[in-house]
């Protein structure tokens, strides 16, 4: 049975990933900071699948080791890493300089350290076992509608940038949050490369406004309120969102590798076909 090791897997968009992959027949091992993991793990038990559920903090190194650890000594083998674990800060031009650091150092250590320390554990295994598959989960910031390549809105008329291009940023305070997911790229295209001869693939998902607990606190930081229940119907659902990450990965070991997949809120909720430069093998 193949293994899935997902971070952030509590709540939101991570028990959705948890929730489609054991329902495609992988065993889990799941890491989460927040108490809601517990009952996450319980309900897929429930459900007859083999979970092993880590209460720990993915900026802990010796917690990421214990879990690829126990995750082999459990099941023998990683087959599929999700770095869904992430963080928002806001970073406004006008910001103290303290403040400013500090929340991209906070920032650094969970979106961009935590996925590098967890892939640089888990490579060797998948290298010793003939192949895997890394997914980071990466932002629409990276990868717009608009750019590397202007695309089509025939289709995604509710899109918000379907009069114009997008380009590749994310609206207002995001600079260090933006950096910190643009940094996961550079990981992905040489991981990619370099790994192709072992049968391991890694890709990213550039992921828009989808229903999860990080865009509840984006909403309630930067606008000082809950998201409304009219927002939060306005987002992607989140596990349809993370079936197109199975698909991803249902691709096989012959599949797109070095691709930022974009999943764009107002446009289709599909696995778009791989591109034409970052998807190619070789």
């Amino acid at each position: 049975m193949p293994v899935a090791l997902i971070t952030g897997a509590a709540v939101g968009f991570g028990r959705g990933l948890a929730r489609v992959f054991a329902r495609a027949g992988h065993s889990l091992a799941l890491i989460d900071v927040r108490p809601e993991l517990d009952g996450t793990a319980d309900e897929l038990r429930r459900s007859g699948v083999d979970v092993l559920a880590v209460r720990g903090d993915v900026t802990d190194d010796s917690s990421v080791r214990s879990l690829v650890e126990r995750t082999i000594d459990a099941f023998g083998r990683i087959d599929l890493l999700i770095n869904n674990a992430g963080q928002v800060r806001f970073t406004s031009i006008d910001l103290p300089i303290e403040t400013a650091i500090s929340h991209l150092e906070d920032l650094w250590r969970v979106n961009t350290r935590a996925p590098y320390v967890l892939g640089r554990l888990v490579i060797p295994h998948m290298i010793e076992t003939g192949g895997g598959h890394i997914v980071n989960i990466a932002t629409d910031h990276i990868h717009t509608c608009g750019y590397p390549v202007a695309l089509s809105h025939v289709g995604s008329e509710s899109c918000a940038w379907a009069g114009a291009p997008r380009r590749p940023l994310g609206p207002g305070p995001f600079d260090a949050y933006d950096a910190s997911k643009w940094a996961l790229n550079g990981f992905t295209q040489t991981w990619a490369h370099e790994l192709a001869k072992h049968r391991i693939r890694v890709n990213n998902i550039c992921l828009g406004a989808t229903d999860s607990e990080m865009m509840r606190e984006a909403v309630l930081v930067g606008r000082g309120r809950p998201a409304t229940q009219k927002e939060i119907d306005s987002w992607m659902p989140t596990e349809a969102v993370a079936d197109v990450v199975r698909q991803l990965h249902d691709e096989g070991p012959d599949g797109r590798t070095g691709d930022n997949v974009g999943i764009w809120l107002g446009h289709p909720i599909v696995l778009p076909p791989p591109h034409g430069v970052l998807g190619r093998r070789g």
